[in-house]
């Protein structure tokens, strides 16, 4: 277990970690919840594991030229995202055993997805306005968010009726933040050369929400840890939950995509 953290350095090596590390996080829950009757699935799974974890060293002790960092990243979460497509495709035609829902699988396609769009933006050098990097963050990690709670909710047991009820306020929340970013996408239109305060409005509530977010994965985490609530979540989630929430909220308060 690697812990959590949120103090992490947000230099171009930080950032590489995270999105590493999001990706490794991916797998390594992955690797709990395949049959044990799909053995080459669950052996290519743990390969990318632990290709995925070598780079992220390399990536935390900034061990390695940048450039070739970038590089390896890029093609381990490309081959891995194809990796998850591939297991989503047999899935959804019932070819394979595991407990994984599809949307789980898609949502982490999703952020293989967006992980490769960072490095490759990492690479250019090129800088978005505020304006973009508030909408660009925020239709791509609301979502991620309402999902990280709908999940939850699954992991619970039936019996936590309060959590249950919790989770289940917080998740339509978002997903009405998440259509509120969608409506302002189209609604503050391209070039978008000022940060409106419409949607400045918005970058600070969803800052907010955020926070509270992260606070409560942190909050329930302990109590996991400390067996005090039923749950089959895997030990670990809700730090991987946890940084991705603060992750989130930090680059929409320095206005970039990271």
């Amino acid at each position: 277990m690697m812990g959590y953290k949120d103090n992490y350095e947000r230099d171009a090596y930080g950032i590489v970690a995270f999105w590493l590390q999001s990706n490794l996080d991916h797998g390594r829950f992955f690797d709990r919840e395949i049959s044990h009757h799909e053995l080459d699935l669950a052996r290519t799974n743990q390969q990318f594991v632990q290709n995925m974890m070598g780079i992220w060293q390399k990536a935390e002790a900034k061990q390695s030229d940048l450039g070739n960092l970038i590089n390896d990243s890029q093609q381990v979460i490309s081959e891995f995202r194809n990796f998850l497509a591939f297991g989503m495709h047999k899935a959804l035609h019932c070819d394979v055993i595991v407990s994984t829902p599809v949307a789980l699988m898609d949502h982490m396609i999703r952020e293989a997805d967006e992980s490769k769009k960072v490095l490759k933006l990492m690479q250019s050098g090129s800088r978005q306005l505020i304006a973009d990097a508030v909408l660009h963050e925020s239709t791509f990690w609301l979502r991620q968010m309402a999902d990280h709670l709908a999940f939850l909710q699954h992991y619970l047991d039936p019996s936590n009726y309060d959590l249950q009820e919790r989770v289940r306020k917080m998740t339509h929340k978002f997903e009405r933040l998440f259509l509120q970013a969608n409506a302002l996408r189209t609604i503050v239109r391209k070039p978008r050369t000022e940060l409106l305060p419409a949607l400045n409005t918005f970058r600070q509530m969803v800052i907010c929400e955020a926070k509270d977010l992260e606070a409560f994965k942190l909050e329930l985490d302990t109590l996991i840890k400390q067996c005090a609530v039923i749950t089959t979540a895997p030990p670990d989630l809700l730090e991987h939950l946890a940084r991705e929430a603060h992750h989130f909220w930090r680059n929409l308060e320095e206005g970039i995509v990271a």
